[in-house]
């Protein structure tokens, strides 16, 4: 969703994706609105640390979004009113404020994967070579 706060072309991108950039399909909004328009019929799970259940609590299925907001501030305050019972929250230590936003977005993807029976996910691992 625009603004991004971030470039998205090959250089800024290829160091953090590595070589698993070519798996990735983005696609990149306007507006929230346009998000929920475009992907109407699906369920949405919004993450914020003001969430009143765990990620883990939530039921995932196939098609499901999941919503983060930006890093320093959130989803706004009006979605999460709006949109209260879909709410998710990371546990973490009271004295913490929150999560770095990329470890919150696989934290919660892998709960939804595990959920899910990790479909289309390696069964095994490469190995190990001495």
């Amino acid at each position: 969703m625009k603004p991004l706060g971030f470039e998205i072309d090959d250089k800024h991108l290829k160091r953090a994706g590595l070589d698993y950039w070519h798996l990735v399909k983005v696609h990149v909004h306007e507006n929230f609105a346009e998000v929920q328009e475009k992907y109407r019929g699906h369920h949405f799970h919004y993450c914020s640390t003001k969430a009143p259940r765990a990620h883990s609590e939530a039921r995932y299925e196939e098609d499901d979004l999941i919503v983060l907001g930006k890093e320093t501030a959130g989803i706004p305050e009006e979605i999460l009113q709006e949109h209260w019972d879909e709410c998710v929250r990371i546990p973490m230590v009271s004295d913490a404020r929150s999560l770095n936003l990329g470890n919150s977005a696989a934290i919660v993807a892998y709960e939804a994967l595990r959920q899910l029976g990790f479909p289309g996910l390696s069964e095994t691992g490469p190995g190990l070579h001495i």
